[in-house]
């Protein structure tokens, strides 16, 4: 506000710029800039909290709609299509074929370019985002060769980048980890979540760490023809017997970060959660690794044979698609076909297969690799920042329910959602990225400077909370009053630093108008000159601080006192609500019944319909969002979890029983009070 005051842009400007610059303490502009993105950036965390916690409507239940999944993913593949761009379109003569000449490696059409493989992200991401909002428990086997591809190219990239630029400093260390890491830290600040919750960060970063571990040790040997092998296969031997071999190992390694405890994301304890998630995948990245130091080769591979005659050309990569093509028919009719627990057993060791045979085939000629969908692109640069986020601005309560900001149509309260939510992530990629070069430059005393500030205020605002929470005084009051107090410190220690140095730059280059000359000439005293320190450019600042912090409160406040809030135990007085609702009749010809009906059960019509049939449901009034009184239907595994190690006793007659049988089939027993007329009556 001062600086707009004043009419000196140039930190507004210095904010907006497309590329950040390291952080400078004695410049405005780049203190400026700094404040401005972790503003946007702690906006955004506020958005989540309340779309978490205080809700304009109660969180939704997830309701799996087959017919509609799979026509969204063929919409998006669709629309995809429409996209579908040329990688370097500077390059006309790049699909030039020319037999006996193998054409040169190009970073833009080579095997996995950087285009390709942001699009392979797109794509599996849309999918894994719709297998959670619907909980499309049918594709949770796809859903597991996805985040194997994942983690896949974790090994695939990490492993490219060390070998070819060789740069295993600490800064290039600290970058990484911040762009895995910025966000999930953040939100488990935030929301009171735990890391492990977010397992997705948690398997890049350990598994970034094994490559960086690898290709660091010994680096002098990665370039000599037998070092980097026998370091891969000191690696395997090491993945084998912390996964594979039941020495004890693995729970000695990893016993002083995980516990045994029960906490949030990890029922069994986040020692049994971790060897879970990452037994799942853990020669994924191995594998990738392995890929990438054959991917020379690869290239060449495919360049050698589109320099072969045209019928040769066919006949070899026919006769290499021919057997991967089987491979993957057998692990398709095989293991994949398995329930999702035996799966699991098996996806360590076969989940490449669909992962090679549909690298080979995205890449079977020049014109597929040089070619790419935007659309798929552009989705999958933020596939951290979406996985992150659908836990509480798209899903809610940890990704198991809905935010729902448009009650009673849930079409299009899904389609505002998404667009805020995708519009969101996009913001904070940015964000990550942008903070990351402002504060991680290329010089390790300025980061070691930097991280040591960052984390040093973390510090000290948890110690402030842990006191305040000490003496009774965490609420919204106390932490307004600080707020404003520490902005007010932060203001003035920052206008110290920095804001004499900023006018007198100004002063300095400035060109005055003709306007400003003449008034200088009649007046003098500076008179021509713009005016930084006028009482009005002085309080502007603290004052609109003051007034975003309030405002901020008062939202915060009046979503407490009328929205919903994070599901949970429900609390005293909703049995005043319970029983009030009605029986409504259910139309089973609708498309979705329709469709479920012929889908599973062979049915092409129905013998009555809508409001003429006699098919009813319960449903509970609507109640008052503050009331936090949220009553939804049980799924057979959420019932069967909340009855757990409990006795449920039946007494009472014929309408008893029909209740007894009800719920067994709500517990999954379908056949529970089916009529058998093969035997005699009252039998």
């Amino acid at each position: 506000a001062r600086s707009f005051l004043t009419g000196d842009t140039r930190a507004l400007r210095a904010a907006q710029a497309p590329r950040s610059k390291p952080l400078d303490f004695t410049s405005f502009s780049s203190v400026y800039t700094l404040l401005h993105h972790l503003t946007v950036f702690g906006v955004i965390l506020f958005y989540a909290y309340i779309c978490e916690f205080h809700p304009p409507y109660a969180h939704s239940s997830k309701s799996y709609d087959r017919d509609e999944f799979f026509f969204l993913v063929t919409l998006l593949i669709v629309a995809s299509v429409y996209t579908w761009r040329r990688n370097d379109p500077s390059d006309s003569s790049q699909f030039h074929r020319e037999e006996g000449q193998v054409a040169p490696s190009n970073e833009k059409t080579d095997v996995l370019n950087r285009n390709q493989t942001e699009e392979w992200k797109g794509w599996m991401q849309f999918v894994f985002l719709l297998y959670h909002y619907y909980h499309a428990e049918e594709v949770y086997n796809l859903i597991r060769i996805l985040i194997t591809c994942y983690v896949w190219m974790t090994g695939f990239g990490n492993f490219s980048f060390f070998y070819l630029k060789a740069d295993y400093g600490v800064v290039r260390l600290m970058q990484m980890l911040w762009r895995l890491n910025f966000l999930v830290i953040f939100l488990c600040m935030t929301q009171g979540t735990t890391y492990i919750l977010y397992y997705i960060c948690l398997l890049h970063t350990y598994y970034f760490l094994m490559v960086y571990a690898t290709m660091r040790i010994s680096q002098h040997m990665n370039y000599t023809k037998w070092g980097l092998r026998m370091k891969l296969g000191v690696l395997a031997v090491i993945i084998a017997l912390l996964w594979d071999v039941n020495t004890g190992l693995f729970r000695l390694i990893h016993l002083p970060f995980f516990g045994e405890t029960p906490i949030l994301g990890a029922n069994s304890g986040s020692m049994w959660e971790w060897y879970f998630r990452s037994t799942l995948d853990h020669w994924s990245t191995f594998l990738g690794m392995i890929f990438a130091l054959n991917y020379p080769i690869t290239s060449l591979f495919f360049r050698k044979l589109e320099a072969q005659p045209l019928m040769w050309e066919v006949l070899a990569k026919g006769a290499v698609g021919v057997a991967l093509f089987g491979a993957f028919w057998v692990w398709l009719s095989g293991p994949f076909q398995q329930g999702k627990f035996d799966y699991n057993q098996t996806n360590a060791y076969f989940g490449f297969i669909p992962l090679i045979t549909y690298i080979y085939f995205r890449n079977l000629t020049p014109w597929l690799r040089g070619h790419s969908m935007e659309l798929l692109h552009q989705i999958g640069k933020t596939t951290l920042e979406t996985y992150l986020l659908q836990h509480h601005i798209w899903l809610t309560s940890n990704a198991k329910s809905l935010l729902t900001l448009v009650p009673g149509w849930p079409k299009v309260n899904m389609l505002v959602v998404t667009i805020i939510y995708f519009l969101t992530a996009r913001k904070v990629n940015h964000l990550t990225l942008y903070l990351r070069g402002i504060v991680l430059p290329n010089d390790k005393k300025e980061c070691f400077r930097n991280m040591a500030i960052f984390f040093g205020i973390i510090f000290g605002f948890y110690a402030l909370a842990f006191s305040l929470n000490s003496f009774g005084l965490l609420n919204l009051t106390t932490v307004g009053i600080v707020a404003i107090g520490v902005g007010a410190l932060l203001y003035k220690a920052c206008m110290d630093m920095t804001w004499s140095g900023f006018k007198q730059s100004a002063l300095e280059n400035r060109t005055p108008t003709v306007e400003e000359t003449v008034l200088e000439k009649m007046v003098g005293n500076g008179a021509g000159q713009p005016k930084y320190d006028t009482p009005i450019n002085v309080v502007s600042a603290p004052l609109v601080g003051v007034i975003v912090v309030l405002t901020m409160g008062l939202v915060w406040h009046g979503m407490a006192q009328i929205g919903a809030t994070s599901i949970g135990l429900l609390p005293e007085g909703c049995e005043a609500y319970v029983n009030q609702g009605t029986w409504i009749p259910v139309d089973p010809c609708n498309e979705e019944s329709r469709g479920i009906g012929y889908r599973d059960h062979g049915i092409s019509s129905y013998a009555t319909c809508a409001v003429k049939g006699n098919t009813f449901v319960w449903g509970w009034n609507e109640t008052d969002p503050s009331s936090h009184c949220r009553f939804s239907h049980r799924d057979t595994e959420t019932l069967r979890k909340a009855l757990d190690h409990r006795t449920v006793t039946f007494i009472g007659d014929s309408v008893t029983r029909h209740v007894y049988h009800a719920t067994l089939r709500q517990m999954g027993m379908s056949g529970a009070g089916a009529y058998n007329t093969k035997v005699p009556k009252w039998s």
